[in-house]
Protein backbone atom coordinates (compact mmCIF):
# COMPACT_ATOMS: atom_id res chain seq x y z
CA UNK A 1 0.00 0.00 0.00
CA UNK A 2 1.46 3.10 -1.35
CA UNK A 3 2.06 6.12 1.93
CA UNK A 4 -0.50 8.26 0.49
CA UNK A 5 -3.14 5.53 0.55
CA UNK A 6 -1.80 4.31 4.59
CA UNK A 7 -2.46 8.11 5.26
CA UNK A 8 -6.34 8.03 3.76
CA UNK A 9 -6.75 4.65 4.86
CA UNK A 10 -5.05 4.90 8.29
CA UNK A 11 -7.31 5.97 10.23
CA UNK A 12 -9.98 3.97 9.26
CA UNK A 13 -7.71 0.19 9.49
CA UNK A 14 -7.47 2.19 13.44
CA UNK A 15 -10.86 2.60 13.92
CA UNK A 16 -11.57 -1.09 12.62
CA UNK A 17 -8.82 -2.68 14.44
CA UNK A 18 -10.58 -0.92 17.80
CA UNK A 19 -13.51 -1.77 16.98
CA UNK A 20 -13.30 -5.44 16.23
CA UNK A 21 -10.87 -5.93 19.85
CA UNK A 22 -13.99 -4.39 21.61
CA UNK A 23 -16.32 -6.46 19.82
CA UNK A 24 -13.96 -9.72 20.25
CA UNK A 25 -13.94 -8.79 24.28
CA UNK A 26 -17.86 -8.35 24.74
CA UNK A 27 -17.70 -11.57 22.88
CA UNK A 28 -15.68 -13.25 25.37
CA UNK A 29 -17.47 -12.19 28.09
CA UNK A 30 -20.51 -13.31 26.88
CA UNK A 31 -18.77 -16.84 26.28
CA UNK A 32 -17.89 -16.63 29.97
CA UNK A 33 -21.15 -15.67 31.27
CA UNK A 34 -22.82 -18.65 29.41
CA UNK A 35 -19.90 -20.76 30.68
CA UNK A 36 -21.18 -20.16 34.36
CA UNK A 37 -24.79 -20.59 33.60
CA UNK A 38 -24.09 -24.00 31.90
CA UNK A 39 -22.09 -25.23 34.81
CA UNK A 40 -24.65 -23.99 37.34
CA UNK A 41 -27.27 -25.77 34.94
CA UNK A 42 -25.20 -28.98 35.09
CA UNK A 43 -25.03 -28.73 38.73
CA UNK A 44 -28.80 -28.52 39.15
CA UNK A 45 -29.25 -31.69 36.91
CA UNK A 46 -26.40 -33.50 38.86
CA UNK A 47 -27.63 -32.90 42.55
CA UNK A 48 -31.18 -32.10 42.47
CA UNK A 49 -32.62 -35.31 42.38
CA UNK A 50 -30.36 -37.30 44.14
CA UNK A 51 -32.17 -39.63 47.10
CA UNK A 52 -31.07 -37.32 50.26
CA UNK A 53 -28.43 -38.08 52.83
CA UNK A 54 -27.32 -37.18 56.28
CA UNK A 55 -26.88 -33.52 56.91
CA UNK A 56 -23.75 -34.62 58.78
CA UNK A 57 -22.22 -36.51 55.86
CA UNK A 58 -21.81 -33.95 53.36
CA UNK A 59 -18.73 -32.39 53.22
CA UNK A 60 -19.39 -28.96 52.78
CA UNK A 61 -16.88 -26.19 51.53
CA UNK A 62 -16.85 -23.27 49.11
CA UNK A 63 -14.42 -22.15 47.61
CA UNK A 64 -12.43 -19.17 47.17
CA UNK A 65 -15.59 -17.41 44.47
CA UNK A 66 -18.47 -18.66 47.10
CA UNK A 67 -19.85 -21.86 44.99
CA UNK A 68 -19.65 -25.22 46.12
CA UNK A 69 -20.21 -28.56 43.57
CA UNK A 70 -22.70 -29.75 46.14
CA UNK A 71 -25.05 -27.02 46.24
CA UNK A 72 -28.67 -28.48 45.19
CA UNK A 73 -28.09 -31.82 47.49
CA UNK A 74 -30.75 -32.90 48.84
CA UNK A 75 -30.04 -33.91 52.92
CA UNK A 76 -32.06 -35.27 55.96
CA UNK A 77 -31.63 -33.02 58.97
CA UNK A 78 -33.42 -32.72 62.21
CA UNK A 79 -34.12 -29.79 65.03
CA UNK A 80 -36.70 -27.32 66.25
CA UNK A 81 -37.83 -24.14 64.72
CA UNK A 82 -37.54 -20.94 66.20
CA UNK A 83 -40.51 -19.55 64.50
CA UNK A 84 -41.12 -16.29 66.75
CA UNK A 85 -37.10 -15.58 65.07
CA UNK A 86 -38.18 -16.09 61.17
CA UNK A 87 -37.72 -13.43 58.87
CA UNK A 88 -39.16 -12.55 55.28
CA UNK A 89 -36.60 -11.81 52.30
CA UNK A 90 -38.79 -9.24 49.98
CA UNK A 91 -38.16 -8.91 46.05
CA UNK A 92 -39.16 -12.72 45.44
CA UNK A 93 -41.47 -12.71 42.50
CA UNK A 94 -42.73 -15.56 40.79
CA UNK A 95 -44.43 -16.44 37.88
CA UNK A 96 -45.20 -12.46 37.67
CA UNK A 97 -46.48 -11.68 40.69
CA UNK A 98 -44.83 -10.38 43.50
CA UNK A 99 -43.81 -12.00 46.77
CA UNK A 100 -41.51 -12.81 49.56
CA UNK A 101 -38.99 -16.02 50.61
CA UNK A 102 -39.91 -17.38 54.74
CA UNK A 103 -36.83 -17.79 55.92
CA UNK A 104 -37.15 -19.74 59.43
CA UNK A 105 -34.28 -20.47 61.88
CA UNK A 106 -33.74 -24.56 62.44
CA UNK A 107 -31.47 -25.45 65.44
CA UNK A 108 -29.53 -28.50 64.85
CA UNK A 109 -29.44 -31.25 67.60
CA UNK A 110 -25.51 -30.25 67.05
CA UNK A 111 -26.59 -26.58 68.47
CA UNK A 112 -26.13 -24.76 65.18
CA UNK A 113 -28.62 -22.73 63.47
CA UNK A 114 -29.49 -23.87 60.22
CA UNK A 115 -31.38 -21.08 58.07
CA UNK A 116 -34.52 -23.07 56.35
CA UNK A 117 -35.77 -21.26 53.50
CA UNK A 118 -39.70 -22.78 53.89
CA UNK A 119 -41.23 -21.02 50.52
CA UNK A 120 -42.79 -18.27 48.55
CA UNK A 121 -45.43 -16.39 50.11
CA UNK A 122 -47.80 -13.73 47.78
CA UNK A 123 -47.78 -10.15 48.23
CA UNK A 124 -51.29 -8.45 49.66
CA UNK A 125 -52.68 -5.57 48.28
CA UNK A 126 -50.28 -3.75 49.61
CA UNK A 127 -46.86 -5.37 48.05
CA UNK A 128 -44.44 -4.29 50.42
CA UNK A 129 -46.71 -6.59 52.91
CA UNK A 130 -47.41 -10.46 52.80
CA UNK A 131 -50.36 -11.72 52.15
CA UNK A 132 -50.18 -14.25 55.23
CA UNK A 133 -47.55 -15.82 56.53
CA UNK A 134 -48.26 -19.28 58.17
CA UNK A 135 -45.31 -20.43 60.74
CA UNK A 136 -44.05 -23.87 61.83
CA UNK A 137 -44.37 -24.53 65.59
CA UNK A 138 -41.26 -24.73 67.79
CA UNK A 139 -41.28 -28.32 67.99
CA UNK A 140 -39.09 -31.00 66.95
CA UNK A 141 -38.84 -31.54 63.24
CA UNK A 142 -37.28 -33.36 60.53
CA UNK A 143 -36.87 -31.96 57.15
CA UNK A 144 -35.66 -33.21 53.81
CA UNK A 145 -34.04 -30.05 51.98
CA UNK A 146 -31.61 -28.88 49.36
CA UNK A 147 -28.33 -27.12 50.59
CA UNK A 148 -27.39 -24.03 48.84
CA UNK A 149 -24.71 -21.61 48.81
CA UNK A 150 -25.48 -18.08 50.18
CA UNK A 151 -26.33 -15.62 48.40
CA UNK A 152 -24.07 -12.36 48.62
CA UNK A 153 -25.00 -8.83 50.58
CA UNK A 154 -26.84 -6.71 48.28
CA UNK A 155 -25.90 -3.82 50.51
CA UNK A 156 -28.92 -2.65 50.77
CA UNK A 157 -30.84 -0.55 53.89
CA UNK A 158 -31.74 -3.20 56.30
CA UNK A 159 -35.46 -3.06 56.61
CA UNK A 160 -36.99 -4.65 60.49
CA UNK A 161 -37.73 -8.30 59.88
CA UNK A 162 -36.65 -7.96 56.08
CA UNK A 163 -33.65 -9.72 54.42
CA UNK A 164 -32.45 -8.37 50.47
CA UNK A 165 -30.76 -11.30 50.64
CA UNK A 166 -30.16 -14.51 51.55
CA UNK A 167 -27.21 -14.36 53.62
CA UNK A 168 -27.09 -16.13 57.03
CA UNK A 169 -24.37 -14.34 58.46
CA UNK A 170 -26.45 -11.08 58.65
CA UNK A 171 -28.40 -13.00 61.07
CA UNK A 172 -25.62 -14.20 63.35
CA UNK A 173 -26.19 -11.49 65.71
CA UNK A 174 -29.44 -11.52 65.97
CA UNK A 175 -29.33 -14.86 66.45
CA UNK A 176 -26.56 -15.24 69.02
CA UNK A 177 -28.48 -16.23 72.20
CA UNK A 178 -29.73 -19.41 70.47
CA UNK A 179 -27.10 -20.76 69.16
CA UNK A 180 -24.25 -20.42 66.50
CA UNK A 181 -25.87 -19.45 62.83
CA UNK A 182 -24.12 -21.69 59.64
CA UNK A 183 -22.98 -18.78 57.50
CA UNK A 184 -21.52 -20.59 54.59
CA UNK A 185 -24.95 -22.23 53.15
CA UNK A 186 -28.66 -22.05 53.99
CA UNK A 187 -31.49 -24.80 53.27
CA UNK A 188 -34.23 -24.72 50.79
CA UNK A 189 -37.22 -26.90 52.06
CA UNK A 190 -38.39 -29.81 50.23
CA UNK A 191 -40.85 -31.74 52.55
CA UNK A 192 -40.90 -31.27 56.50
CA UNK A 193 -42.79 -33.88 59.41
CA UNK A 194 -44.72 -32.95 60.90
CA UNK A 195 -46.26 -31.30 57.99
CA UNK A 196 -48.89 -27.89 58.19
CA UNK A 197 -52.36 -27.76 56.02
CA UNK A 198 -51.07 -24.53 55.22
CA UNK A 199 -47.70 -23.28 54.50
CA UNK A 200 -45.79 -21.29 52.05
CA UNK A 201 -45.57 -22.26 48.37
CA UNK A 202 -42.43 -24.81 47.65
CA UNK A 203 -40.27 -23.08 45.22
CA UNK A 204 -39.66 -24.92 41.81
CA UNK A 205 -37.20 -26.35 40.35
CA UNK A 206 -34.76 -23.47 38.98
CA UNK A 207 -34.51 -23.04 35.50
CA UNK A 208 -32.28 -24.87 33.27
CA UNK A 209 -32.77 -22.47 30.02
CA UNK A 210 -28.94 -21.18 29.52
CA UNK A 211 -30.61 -17.69 28.17
CA UNK A 212 -29.08 -15.89 24.61
CA UNK A 213 -25.31 -15.71 26.02
CA UNK A 214 -24.06 -18.03 22.69
CA UNK A 215 -26.40 -16.20 20.22
CA UNK A 216 -25.16 -12.52 21.35
CA UNK A 217 -21.51 -14.08 21.70
CA UNK A 218 -21.78 -14.90 17.91
CA UNK A 219 -23.39 -11.51 16.86
CA UNK A 220 -20.15 -9.57 18.04
CA UNK A 221 -17.61 -11.92 16.34
CA UNK A 222 -19.81 -11.39 13.25
CA UNK A 223 -20.08 -7.77 14.06
CA UNK A 224 -16.05 -7.62 14.09
CA UNK A 225 -16.12 -9.87 10.54
CA UNK A 226 -17.91 -6.98 9.00
CA UNK A 227 -16.20 -3.96 9.89
CA UNK A 228 -13.24 -5.47 8.33
CA UNK A 229 -15.74 -6.66 5.34
CA UNK A 230 -17.00 -3.05 4.82
CA UNK A 231 -13.69 -1.67 5.04
CA UNK A 232 -12.52 -3.87 2.75
CA UNK A 233 -15.77 -3.30 0.42
CA UNK A 234 -15.14 1.00 0.78
CA UNK A 235 -11.22 0.63 0.29
CA UNK A 236 -11.88 -1.49 -3.22
CA UNK A 237 -14.44 0.71 -4.68
CA UNK A 238 -12.44 4.02 -3.73
CA UNK A 239 -9.53 2.15 -5.63
CA UNK A 240 -11.97 1.33 -8.33
CA UNK A 241 -12.94 5.00 -8.90
CA UNK A 242 -9.62 6.74 -8.92
CA UNK A 243 -8.18 4.46 -11.42
CA UNK A 244 -11.28 5.15 -13.38
CA UNK A 245 -10.69 8.74 -13.31
CA UNK A 246 -7.08 8.45 -13.97
CA UNK A 247 -8.20 6.31 -17.25
CA UNK A 248 -6.95 3.07 -15.95
CA UNK A 249 -9.47 1.07 -16.15
CA UNK A 250 -12.69 0.76 -17.94
CA UNK A 251 -15.49 2.54 -16.09
CA UNK A 252 -18.05 -0.02 -14.69
CA UNK A 253 -21.36 0.27 -16.50
CA UNK A 254 -24.38 0.18 -14.01
CA UNK A 255 -26.79 -2.34 -14.60
CA UNK A 256 -30.36 -0.63 -15.89
CA UNK A 257 -32.79 -0.77 -13.16
CA UNK A 258 -36.32 -1.03 -13.87
CA UNK A 259 -36.52 3.03 -13.31
CA UNK A 260 -34.22 3.31 -15.97
CA UNK A 261 -35.94 1.08 -18.25
CA UNK A 262 -38.99 3.14 -17.47
CA UNK A 263 -37.95 6.52 -18.11
CA UNK A 264 -36.95 5.01 -21.33
CA UNK A 265 -40.02 3.59 -22.74
CA UNK A 266 -41.10 7.59 -21.69
CA UNK A 267 -38.87 9.02 -24.05
CA UNK A 268 -39.26 7.14 -26.81
CA UNK A 269 -42.93 7.77 -26.78
CA UNK A 270 -43.40 11.15 -25.90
Amino acid sequence: MKQSTLRRWGPWIVVVVLFAIATTLLSSWQFSRRDAIVERIDQVIANYDKTPVAYESLNWKLSDDGLTDLEWTPVIVTGNYLPDKAIIVRNRPLSGQAGFVQLVPLVLDSGEILMVDRGWIQAGSNITELSSNPLPNQGKHELVVRLRAPEPDLGRPSVDGQLASINPAELSEILEPYGTVISDRYARMVSESPGYQTAPLAMPMPSLNEGNHLSYALQWILFGLMAFAALFWAYRNDRRIRLEEQGLLVPKVRKKTLSDLDNEFEDQNQ
